[in-house]
């Protein structure tokens, strides 16, 4: 991933906005949502290190170029540790992992994580929908999930990265009221040269009418995957 710095591109007068009447869909938690009976988001519990594994592995064998991940190097992974990473996005204040399942399977996921860099941020990572639940709403619940336990715990704001040819990702994120402030930023330890953008969403219109949020927002990343 890249390291970004603040000002990487220009943003209106006056800040961010927390407004999300004209990005974010009505409702995104209604029936309306075309994902049929059985579908769930919950937060991943301890004893879900297998189906963990599983669904990050389907998401980086369907979708490489938009993870910074690879399928090779999470494979290889012992068991051990995908237990380890779902006690840990299970409880507490710093970390939560989402699941979307449709009738018990799962087909969808999201991380949420404190960075260390930005402690009182949260940061989205690794969300991905299975192409048979794609338009239909499953991205909005995953991000909404993600972002209500950030309010929870009394996040400032959540940011993200994300690869610069995923389109549709940048939708959804918009949609919630999320603004790029960074990049593009090419990966220069990534063989393949992916690039990406800095996203972020204040949580407050406090937060978002200060000075200092855009150089808050865009400390520096670092892997907190381990």
């Amino acid at each position: 991933m890249p390291v970004i710095a603040a000002g990487g591109c220009e943003l209106a007068s006056g800040g961010l906005s927390t407004d999300p009447s004209t990005t974010t869909p009505q409702d995104p938690w209604s029936a309306e949502l075309d994902m049929g009976v059985g579908t769930e988001v919950r937060r991943v519990a301890a004893p879900d290190g297998a189906r963990l594994r599983e669904v990050r592995l389907a998401a980086l064998a369907d979708a490489p170029r938009a993870f910074w991940q690879t399928f090779d190097g999470e494979s290889a992974r012992p068991l051990d540790d995908w237990h380890r990473r779902a006690a840990r996005g299970a409880a507490g204040d710093a970390h939560a992992m989402f699941l979307l399942e449709r009738d018990g399977e799962p087909v969808g996921m999201i991380d949420v994580h404190r960075p260390s860099m930005a402690p009182e941020f949260r940061e989205l990572a690794a969300m991905w929908v299975a192409p048979a639940a794609r338009a239909t709403g499953a991205a909005d619940l995953l991000i909404g999930a993600a972002l209500d336990w950030a309010r929870s715990v009394g996040a400032v704001g959540v940011r993200l990265w994300v690869e610069v040819a995923n389109l549709a990702a940048q939708r959804a994120y918009r949609r919630h009221g999320f603004q790029q402030i960074g990049g593009p930023d090419r990966d220069h330890a990534d063989p393949a040269g992916k690039s990406y953008l800095l996203m972020a969403l204040p949580l407050s219109p406090e937060t978002a009418a200060s000075p200092t949020f855009l150089a808050r927002a865009s400390a520096p990343w670092t892997d907190e995957s381990a």
